[in-house]
Order: C-alpha cells, then sequence, then structure tokens
C-alpha cells in the first residue's frame, strides 16, 4: 500500500507542477508581452535574479532589449513608459500595492508593526498617513535645520580629526560615512538622541548590520511573498523565537522614557516622535500604541538607508567628473556661503540643484519596481497592451529616468547641464522642457503613495552636499576601480573610497560644533 502511494505521488506531483507552470505560462492577457522565457512559467526567476544584487541593471537590460513593457513573472509585467505613470502609480487610479511589500510587514519582538510604507490597501495607507502628513511639510521640517547644522558640523569634525589632520594621507570610505551621518540625523530628528555611529566610527549593537539583513530579506523574498509565511510569518517561529531588534528597543525605550516623564521633548524643537505622540492624541482611533512605534522606526529605517545611498551617489558622480566639481565649487564660493548654509540659500543655487537632481535621475536609489495591482476594470496600458485585474504591474524608476523622449538622447550618462537652460534656448521651451522632466522623475516616488519623507531628504541632501564640497577638497582614492553597486530593495554605493583635503582657497570657516 505504502510503496503504491509513493508510486503515485511521484507521478501525480511532477504532474501538478506541469500543469500549473503550464497554466502560468498560458496566463491570460499576458502571453504576447515579451520577457525572459524562464520568467514566464515562475517567479523563481526574479527570485534568483534579486538575490545576484544587481536588480537595477537587469532592469535596465530587459527594458533595452523587449521595449517599454516587459513581462517579469507569470502575473508581472513591468512598464518604462514615463506616460504611464500616471495610469499606475496616479491618485487617479489609487491602485493598491502588491503583496511585494508583505515581506516588510517584519513581526519584531512579537508584533507586526504597521508601517505606512508596507500598506497594502490604499484606504489604510491614506488612514495611516493623515494624521503625520502636517508633521513632514516643508514648513515644519525647516524647524529641524539646527539639528540638521549639528549633525553636519559633527561629520565635517569627525572627517577632519579621522582624515585630515596629521601628516599621512588616510582613505576614507565615504559611503560608510554617509550611512552614519543619515542614521544620527535622523534619530536625533526623531528621538532627539543620536545614535552614535558618527562618534564611534563603526556599526553599534548591529543595528546597520540587522537593517541590510531586513533589506535583503524584503528585496529578494518580496518577489515570492508567499515564503514570507514558512519564514519570519511562520507562527511557530513567532511564538518560539523573539529576534532582538536594536532599533525597535530603542524606540521602545523612547517612548517609554517619555510616556514616564524620564524625557521630554523639546518644547521649542518638537521632535518627530513629540509629532507622533500628538498625532495620537488627535486621533487616538487611528494612531494606537503599535503605530506611533511603527512611525518612528520607519522613519529611521527608510531616511537613513536611502538618503545615505543617495549622498554617496551624488559624491560618487562629482569626483568622477573633475569639470563638474570645479564648476559646483565656484558657485558656492561666489556666493559666499557660510557652513552649513541654510537650506533657503542653497536651493536656489542652479548648479546644485542640478547636479543633485542629476545624480538621482540617473542613479535613483529604490532598485525594484513600484508594485500595484490591477484592479477589478482592468488596466489598458499607454502603449495598447490590455492588462486583465490581479495583474501585478510595476514602475522601475532606472528606465523611466533613463527615455530618451523625455530627458534626452544622452540619458544614459551624468550630465548636470541637462537641468539649465542652454546658451540658445528660448526661455519658454525651456521651462515645457525642465517640467517635462520634474514630472517624469520619481526617485521620491509618484502619486498618493509619494515619499512622506522627501523634504526632509532634500533638506539633507542640499546642505551637507554644499558643505562638502565647499569645505574640502574631495577625490577618488581609486580612480580607476570600476564603482560597486549592490543594489536589492535600495541601490548602494560599496566601498566609495576617497581622500580629503582642505580646499587651498579661502572658504568661509565653519561654525564650532
Amino acid at each position: 500500500m505504502f510503496s503504491t502511494l509513493v508510486q503515485v505521488s511521484l507521478v501525480f506531483v511532477p504532474s501538478l507542477v506541469i500543469c500549473q507552470l503550464l497554466l502560468n505560462y498560458f496566463t491570460p492577457g499576458l502571453g504576447k508581452i515579451p520577457g525572459p522565457f524562464l520568467a514566464r512559467f515562475t517567479d523563481v526567476w526574479r527570485f534568483v535574479d534579486a538575490c545576484r544584487g544587481h536588480r537595477e541593471q537587469t532592469i535596465l537590460r530587459l527594458h533595452k532589449k523587449y521595449g517599454p513593457v516587459v513581462r517579469l513573472g507569470p502575473n508581472c509585467v513591468s512598464v518604462a513608459d514615463p506616460e504611464a505613470l500616471d495610469l499606475i502609480l496616479g491618485l487617479k487610479s489609487n491602485l493598491d500595492k502588491s503583496d511585494h511589500v508583505k515581506p516588510m510587514q517584519n513581526p519584531v519582538e512579537g508584533e507586526v508593526l504597521p508601517m505606512l510604507i508596507a500598506a497594502i490597501d490604499s484606504k489604510v495607507h491614506a488612514q495611516r498617513r493623515r494624521p503625520i502628513a502636517g508633521a513632514f511639510s516643508m514648513s515644519t521640517l525647516l524647524g529641524y535645520e539646527n539639528i540638521v547644522d549639528e549633525n553636519i558640523n559633527r561629520l565635517t569634525r569627525r572627517l577632519r580629526e579621522e582624515y585630515v589632520e596629521g601628516d599621512t594621507k588616510r582613505i576614507c570610505s565615504i559611503d560608510k560615512w554617509m550611512h552614519w551621518f543619515s542614521f544620527d540625523l535622523i534619530g536625533q530628528a526623531t528621538f532627539s538622541k543620536r545614535f552614535g555611529f558618527l562618534d564611534a566610527a563603526k556599526d553599534i549593537n548591529n543595528m546597520m548590520f540587522t537593517l541590510d539583513m531586513q533589506f535583503i530579506y524584503i528585496g529578494t523574498v518580496g518577489f515570492m511573498p508567499w515564503i514570507d509565511y514558512f519564514l519570519l510569518k511562520n507562527p511557530l517561529l513567532l511564538a518560539l523565537v523573539k529576534t532582538p531588534n536594536y532599533l525597535v528597543s530603542f524606540t521602545n525605550e523612547r517612548i517609554r522614557k517619555r510616556a514616564s516623564g524620564e524625557e521630554k521633548g523639546d518644547l521649542e524643537r518638537p521632535d518627530f516622535l513629540s509629532r507622533f505622540l500628538d498625532a495620537q492624541q488627535q486621533h487616538p482611533d487611528v494612531v494606537s500604541d503599535l503605530q506611533v512605534k511603527a512611525y518612528a522606526s520607519t522613519n529611521v529605517l527608510a531616511a537613513s538607508d536611502t538618503t545615505g545611498a543617495a549622498l554617496s551617489a551624488i559624491l560618487m558622480f562629482v569626483l568622477q567628473q573633475p569639470t563638474v566639481m570645479s564648476k559646483l565649487q565656484k558657485e558656492l564660493d561666489d556666493n559666499a556661503l557660510t557652513y552649513p548654509p541654510r537650506y533657503s540659500e542653497v536651493k536656489k543655487l542652479a548648479y546644485l540643484d542640478a547636479v543633485i537632481m542629476e545624480a538621482l535621475r540617473i542613479h535613483p536609489t529604490v532598485a525594484v519596481e513600484l508594485e500595484r495591482k490591477v484592479g477589478a476594470g482592468g488596466l489598458v496600458l499607454s502603449t495598447g497592451e490590455e492588462l486583465p485585474p490581479g495583474t501585478i504591474v510595476g514602475v522601475n524608476a532606472w528606465p523611466v529616468h533613463r527615455n530618451q523622449d523625455v530627458f534626452g538622447k544622452d540619458a544614459d550618462t551624468f550630465n548636470p547641464e541637462r537641468w539649465l537652460r542652454g546658451a540658445d534656448e528660448p526661455e519658454a521651451e525651456f521651462g515645457e522642457r525642465l517640467r517635462g522632466m520634474q514630472r517624469k522623475f520619481i526617485e521620491f516616488g509618484y502619486g498618493p503613495r509619494a515619499c512622506i519623507g522627501k523634504h526632509i531628504a532634500l533638506l539633507e541632501l542640499y546642505k551637507s552636499i554644499s558643505t562638502l564640497f565647499g569645505l574640502f577638497e574631495l577625490s577618488l582614492a581609486e580612480p580607476n576601480r570600476p564603482v560597486k553597486v549592490h543594489a536589492l530593495l535600495s541601490a548602494k554605493i560599496i566601498d566609495l573610497n576617497i581622500y580629503i583635503q582642505e580646499r587651498d582657497r579661502p572658504v568661509p570657516v565653519l561654525a564650532a560644533a
């Protein structure tokens, strides 16, 4: 009897798998959309590709080969047509997210945090976002400018101590410092307390390592989210294993001390935690204790990783082109800035703005598609394809930002001049061209799900980049070595090694830290 069951299983199970693979291949409505052959059968193709850590190169290569619409899985399509942004990500369609974000709903210390970024239902997302939207407006965030200044001062002081002072020329892995800086800044802005990465010049309590592991998990398992139920969502594991997490422990401690009165927020300069607790008082039906914890943890997790990656990318592109660096430094010098400068001063600098926009265009920090699930009425793309209900449709910033119709024939190259008016370009024509690029620029997402932390990221980018190039002479330590990029969830520059010197020309003196 047992041998008969084994024999039947050996025939039945493979047959079932083959039938499922064939059903996947012939998914209605997607058969004519081109893409990798194996991707038509199973999402394993996407999972394996993600594990290689070069997601951005894969998506660029596929769209270059197959065109603006590519089939990435049995039920998944990637769209690189800039004209489809409103249709897929816009307010009018307001599509729900796909299950790709489910692994972001990580159970930590036995609790699943209701993270804003991981809300699948668009109505749930709006409900979670509404109570704290005011805390992220630019007018509110300008109140954090002194915090940004304090951390920039600390960064430049530590760079001087480690790499400028003394007679020995030392190599600086500036990508690490950019992440330490971003973590400390957002820690102080969120909790009025730095984590201490800049002072220690190393990871603390494996916090960054833990977050990196989470991003690796999300960036791979997100393409086969059902696996998550056998791993981090496994009820047995949740009951038996309480995974320690320094960020959540740190957040819990800050909330506990704030509630007990051991720590008090600055009344003149409220931090994000104070604003989240205020939101809880005003919206108790929406903002639970767990939601406050999710707001605070997400604030640190999202802001530190992407902003650190963006800073590294901007530095890399400028350092690779000495002419760009010279123009940037001349603009900074001509405006006689004191460092750190006010945001109102540097936001007006045309070339600085062009450099930052161009670096974020050609190297978006998010490496994966912004996925949505097609609603009950189906979706007709601007290129004519009809996607049936339930199809996963994604937009990736990497191919969108390299669209030649929008960004020019040299869209594959770093050229800040594209954001500036040409010598013989009529003003009206330039204005139209610039607005066209700005509308299709999705570094911070698009539509109702756009990044809520955009303004604090810009505040940090403009002030820190201008300070670094205003005060220091930076140069690549290994100019001929290919740059390493690790792209899973975010696209990070790895081992960006540089030399740092004080600039020879007279520059305004940095205020004391």
